[in-house]
């Protein structure tokens, strides 16, 4: 799941971009940001971004490796372990992939 984020964040992000990752502890939960200065994500697309084999720019289909699975793992993953993942994203400024885990108690 952090690879795909991770590949999914430099992939689209825009030459001499920057990506920023972060971990925390939020309560009973870890929290995981990663965030890229790409073109963004637009509102249309946003509520599509966990589709199998969605992409968000037909265009990039020749530039950038991948088939639209990365993100659609990425929730399956979460969801397993009982967690939330959520895209925000604001045009031609940042997007922010942000994962909640909860943590083991004993």
């Amino acid at each position: 799941m952090l690879l795909n984020l991770a590949d999914n964040a430099v992939k689209y992000n825009q030459p001499g971009g920057s990506v920023t990752m972060s971990l925390r502890r939020e309560g009973h939960a870890a929290e995981f940001t990663i965030t890229n200065t790409g073109p963004g994500i637009s509102p249309v697309a946003l509520s599509r971004v966990f589709a199998r084999f969605f992409r968000c720019d037909p265009a990039h289909g020749h530039v950038v490796d991948g088939c639209g699975l990365g993100l659609s793992i990425a929730q399956w993953i979460v969801s397993v372990h009982n967690g939330t993942i959520q895209v925000q994203s604001v045009p031609t400024k940042l997007t922010t992939v942000t994962v909640r885990l909860p943590l083991l108690t004993k």
